[in-house]
C-alpha cells in the first residue's frame, strides 16, 4: 500500500489545497495557450510545488484541457502517464547538481517532444546546483527552443543567482492554513475508514506546520497506530508530552522553580517523550500565552478550558518575559538535534529561561508597582499577602511599614527611576548602551536631577552627547521629570539601605540590583 502523501497527490489543479492564487494563473495560461518558457516555484516543503509542476506539464500537452487541467483520457495524457515517457523530464538537483547533468539537458533540449506539444524539464531543489551548472543552464534558460519549458522548484529562493531569477515567471507557494489541513485530513481519513477525535485532528494539523505532505506523513503513522484515533494516541506517535505536562513545565520555568523543572523534565524523558518536541511544545505554549495577553481571540487553537487557564497565566507574566522564553526555546532546536545529550541541552535551556524570569527587570518593576498600589489600599494586610507570594524568605520583618500613598508631586526614589530606565534601554536602545547602564551601581535623586556616579573608565561614555540624549528619551518615555547629571564616582547613595527598604516591602526576594 502506497504512502498517503503519494496516494492522495492531486492529479488536477482543482485538488490542490489553498494555492488558488497560483493555480488560477496556470489554468488561464493553459486555456489561452500563453505558456512561458521558464517558471520558478518557490515555497516551504510540502506546499505543492512539484505537484503543480507535474500537473502543468501534462496540462499544456493535453489535447482536451477544457478546465485548464489535464483530462487524463486523451492519447497524450495516457502517453505522458507511462513509465517510458521522455517528454517530461524530472531532475533532482540535490543529488544531480553537477555541470555534466545540466550539459546533458542542454544537449537534449534541442530534440522535439515525442507525444505532446512541449518538452518540460522540472528541476527540483534547484538551489543545490553548483555555480558552473547554473552558468551552463543560463543561456538555454534565456532562449530555449519553442517546444521547451523549464520549471524550477526550490525551498530556498534566496540562494538562486539574480540572473536566473530575472529569466523566470515566479510563483510563491503559501503555507496551508490549519483549518484547511484539518478539513482535508477529514476527507482522507473518511476514505481510509479511520475514526479520529476532533482534538486528534487538530493536533495532527498543527504538527504539520502548514505542509500537506508532512500532515499526510503524520496521519499515515497515526493511522497505522490505531484505526480509532484519540488525542492521546496522536501524542504517543508524536512523542509530545501533552498540554498538562507542557503547562506544568512552563509554569515551573516562568516561576523559576528549579526543582520542579528538573523533576518534570525527568518524568517526560522517562515516559519516552521526544526532547525536541518538548522544547517545541514549550515554545508554542509561551507563544499562545503571549497571544492571549495581547489579543484574547487571535490565533490560539485550544479548548475553552485551556484558553481560560492560559488567559489567567497571561495576566501573571510580562510580555518581555514571555518573549524571552520564546527566544530561548525556539533557538535550541538545532542544538538539540545535533547534541550527544539532548536532555542536558533542554535542561540547560530551561534553567537559562528560569534565570531570565528571576532577573527580569520589568517583572520586578511590575511587582513593586502592584505592591505600592496594595499598600495604599490595604496596609499591613497587603504587605503580608505579597510576602506570602515570594519564595520562603529567610527573615521576615516583625512589623510592616505604615501604608503611605505616593504623592505625585514628590520624586520617585532613585532605584525605581533607574529600574524603569534600564527596562526602556533593554527594549528600545542598543545592547551596548544597555550594558553600559547596567554596570552603574550608584544613583540618587536631587531635586529635578538624576545623579549618576560613574567609575572613571565609564564616565566619558556616560557623559557623551549620544548617551545623554538616549537617557533623556528614556526619562521622557517614562514621564520621569529629571535631568541627567553624570559625576565621577566619589560618593553616592547608601545601596544597603536602599535594598533593605525594598526588601521590607516584598520580603527576601532576589533583586537584580548591583552593589
Amino acid at each position: 500500500m502506497p504512502a498517503l502523501y503519494r496516494k492522495y497527490r492531486p492529479k488536477v489543479f482543482e485538488d490542490v489545497i489553498e494555492q488558488q492564487h497560483i493555480t488560477r494563473t496556470l489554468i488561464n495560461q493553459v486555456k489561452s495557450g500563453h505558456v512561458s518558457h521558464a517558471y520558478l516555484f518557490t515555497g516551504s516543503r510540502g506546499t505543492g510545488k512539484t505537484t503543480c509542476a507535474r500537473i502543468f506539464a501534462r496540462a499544456i500537452n493535453c489535447l482536451n484541457p477544457e478546465t485548464g487541467s489535464p483530462c487524463g483520457k486523451c492519447k497524450t495524457c495516457l502517453a505522458l502517464a507511462g513509465s517510458d515517457n521522455i517528454d517530461i523530464v524530472e531532475l533532482d538537483a540535490a543529488s544531480n547538481n553537477g555541470v555534466d547533468q545540466i550539459r546533458e539537458i542542454v544537449e537534449n533540449v534541442q530534440y522535439p517532444p515525442v507525444a505532446g506539444k512541449y518538452k518540460v524539464y522540472i528541476v527540483d531543489e534547484v538551489h543545490m546546483l553548483s555555480a558552473s551548472a547554473f552558468n551552463a543552464l543560463l543561456k538555454t534558460l534565456e532562449e530555449p527552443p519553442a517546444h521547451a519549458v523549464f520549471i524550477l522548484a526550490t525551498t530556498e529562493v534566496h540562494k538562486l543567482p539574480a540572473t536566473v531569477l530575472s529569466r523566470c515567471m515566479r510563483f510563491d507557494f503559501r503555507l496551508v492554513g490549519k483549518n484547511a489541513l484539518k478539513d482535508y485530513l477529514k476527507k482522507v481519513y473518511a476514505a481510509e475508514g479511520v475514526n479520529a477525535e476532533e482534538e486528534a485532528l487538530d493536533l495532527i494539523a498543527a504538527a504539520a506546520e502548514g505542509s500537506v505532505r508532512d500532515m499526510l506523513s503524520i496521519a499515515d503513522r497515526c493511522m497505522n497506530f490505531s484505526s480509532d484515533l484519540s488525542y492521546k494516541d496522536v501524542l504517543e506517535v508524536l512523542g509530545s508530552g501533552g498540554r498538562e505536562s507542557t503547562r506544568a513545565l512552563f509554569n515551573a520555568v516562568a516561576s523559576s522553580d528549579i526543582s520542579e523543572i528538573l523533576s518534570t523534565v525527568d518524568t517526560l524523558c522517562a515516559e519516552g517523550k521526544s526532547v525536541g518536541v518538548i522544547a517545541k511544545d514549550l515554545c508554542s505554549y509561551a507563544r499562545d500565552v503571549l497571544v492571549l495577553k495581547a489579543s484574547p481571540s487571535a490565533g490560539v487553537t485550544a479548548s475553552r478550558e485551556d484558553i481560560a487557564v492560559m488567559k489567567k497565566e497571561a495576566e501573571k507574566y510580562s510580555v518581555e518575559l514571555l518573549v524571552s522564553l520564546i527566544n530561548v526555546f525556539s533557538s535550541v532546536d538545532a542544538e538539540i538535534r545535533y547534541s550527544v545529550s539532548p536532555r542536558v541541552v533542554l535542561e540547560c535551556a530551561a534553567l537559562k529561561a528560569a534565570k531570565l524570569a528571576v532577573t527580569d527587570l520589568s517583572a520586578i518593576e511590575e511587582r513593586l508597582t502592584r505592591l505600592e498600589r496594595r499598600l495604599a489600599e490595604g496596609g499591613v494586610k497587603a504587605v503580608n499577602a505579597v510576602k506570602e507570594s515570594v519564595a520562603a524568605p529567610a527573615e521576615r520583618p516583625t512589623a510592616a511599614p505604615a501604608p503611605v500613598k505616593r504623592d505625585a508631586d514628590k520624586p520617585m526614589d532613585a532605584r525605581s527611576v533607574w529600574g524603569r530606565l534600564l527596562t526602556y534601554f533593554r527594549l528600545n536602545e542598543s545592547a551596548a548602551s544597555f550594558a553600559l547602564l547596567s554596570n552603574v551601581t550608584d544613583v540618587e535623586v536631587r531635586g529635578d536631577k538624576l545623579i549618576v556616579w560613574a567609575a572613571p573608565d565609564s564616565f566619558l561614555r556616560l557623559s557623551d552627547d549620544e548617551m545623554t540624549s538616549a537617557v533623556t528619551r528614556g526619562l521622557a518615555y517614562d514621564g520621569a521629570p529629571y535631568k541627567l547629571v553624570v559625576n565621577k564616582k566619589s560618593g553616592g547613595v547608601d545601596m544597603d539601605n536602599e535594598i533593605a527598604r525594598i526588601k521590607k516591602m516584598i520580603g527576601d526576594a532576589k533583586l537584580n540590583i548591583k552593589k
